[in-house]
């Protein structure tokens, strides 16, 4: 909004200087060329000279020759007349009397009558010249110019931003109809940028915040129901029971499936929990070499040989110890679960990132589920009838989602079994 409101200060001010400018030398332009010299001017001068003449042939007897000879070399006709025969309204008699010039205006142009109070008679001027009335309608015509020219720039800036707007209601009918994959592409020029941005950031949210939700119901109603199922047959086994040794057996059976119901509501509630809105990351820059030596510690298996391999030097990797360490967690417990025999790690700089790479001798994961097994709940084809709930990966990815932190899925060149890399971004 702020981008929006400089956007129309600026093209406001410079559309009123802009044009203001332009139509004022125009106008200069034009008031040049038109009055070279200026039609008022004449008639002013005309009225001096008329004054001039009008005391001077009232003071000459023979006035005759003089008029002759000035219509010969003049535009400016110059005629005597007796006053009896000048026929003057009653209103405008006194002051013509009195001296004042009298200017009439007729299809051949202005004249101008003078009292000659001496000789009684009137001396007309002819000029040929019109009253610059046309002056004012050039004015009109600059001033509708440049209100012309100031909406025309406001339509032309605007159009854009209506187009956007459109565009945004249109892809927010149809998100609200359930179309839940539109989102608003913006154009090459847009006002409202950010806010198109925002509603796609909302759009994005609230489509995984729905799946999850379909996700989790599936969860419920499959993961759950299984071991409900075999809690309800084992406490009607137990009441039937005599043996106390069969009856511990149905004990144990009974610790195992609630053990597994209590770790299951534990994903779900930590997968819940990795929601951007309700996460404050605690930025560090962290030793990526070291974190994850720590973790390995926690993650040693007598079946599995674990390899870690690190450069001399890396530089730091900014990110949240915390969650880091999740996302290292669940890579390596992934990898030791489908591993045959062997995991290596392997730290590597490339680019502006500090790579993990987690690679293990399994039957690796195919191209074709290399999406989908980043999804919460989803098991590839070789982890079927593996122990798990197919959250390990699910998590690793929802936290490079809001950790801006890269997640790859491939399959590894030296061991043949699944290769997943973490890519973090260096620490300033």
């Amino acid at each position: 909004m702020k981008r929006l409101a400089l956007s129309l200060m600026l093209v406001v001010l410079v559309a009123i200087a802009g044009l203001g400018w332009s139509i004022s030398e125009l106008a200069s332009v034009y008031s040049e060329a038109e009055t070279q010299p200026n039609a008022a001017t004449q008639l002013a001068a005309v009225q001096r000279l008329g004054e001039s003449l009008a005391r001077t042939l009232d003071e000459e007897q023979e006035s005759e020759p003089l008029i002759r000879s000035w219509n010969r070399h003049n535009p400016e006709q110059l005629a005597l007349s007796d006053l009896r025969a000048f026929v003057l309204p009653p209103s405008l008699r006194p002051g013509f009397l009195a001296g004042e010039p009298l200017v009439l205006e007729s299809e051949e142009g202005i004249s101008l009558h003078y009292h000659l109070p001496l000789t009684q008679r009137v001396l007309s001027i002819s000029t040929g010249l019109q009253f610059p009335e046309q002056q004012s309608g050039i004015n009109q015509l600059f001033t509708v110019m440049f209100y012309a020219g100031v909406v025309l720039i406001l339509l032309v800036w605007v159009s854009p931003l209506i187009r956007s707007l459109i565009n945004l209601s249109r892809v927010a009918q149809a998100f609200g109809m359930g179309q839940l994959e539109q989102r608003v592409s913006s154009g090459r020029v847009s006002y409202i940028r950010p806010i198109e941005n925002e509603f796609n950031h909302m759009a994005e949210r609230i489509q995984q915040l729905l799946e999850d939700n379909k996700l989790l119901s599936r969860a419920v109603s499959h993961d759950l129901k299984t071991p409900i199922a075999r809690l309800r047959f084992g406490i009607e086994a137990l009441e039937e029971v005599q043996s106390e040794a069969q009856r511990q057996r149905y004990l144990q059976r009974l610790r195992r499936d609630l053990d597994a119901m209590e770790e299951l509501v534990a994903i779900l509630l930590q997968y819940a929990r990795l929601d951007e809105a309700n996460i404050t990351p605690n930025w560090q820059s962290l030793d990526l070499a070291e974190l994850v030596g720590r973790a390995l510690e926690h993650q040693q298996s007598d079946d599995m040989t674990l390899v870690l391999d690190t450069p001399e030097a890396l530089p730091q990797v900014r990110a949240d110890p915390q969650y880091l360490g999740m996302q290292v967690n669940n890579l390596v417990s992934n990898a030791l679960r489908f591993g045959q025999s062997r995991v290596e790690l392997s730290l590597r700089q490339e680019g502006d990132r500090v790579w993990l790479h987690v690679e293990d001798d399994g039957e690796g994961i195919d191209d074709s589920e290399a999406e989908q097994v980043l999804k919460p709940f989803v098991r590839g084809r070789q982890s079927r009838g593996n122990a798990g709930h197919g959250m390990g990966l699910a998590i690793v990815a929802r936290i490079a989602q809001w950790m801006d932190t890269r997640l790859t899925v491939g399959r590894s060149k030296t061991l043949g079994g699944a290769k997943l890399s973490l890519g973090l971004k260096q620490a300033p």
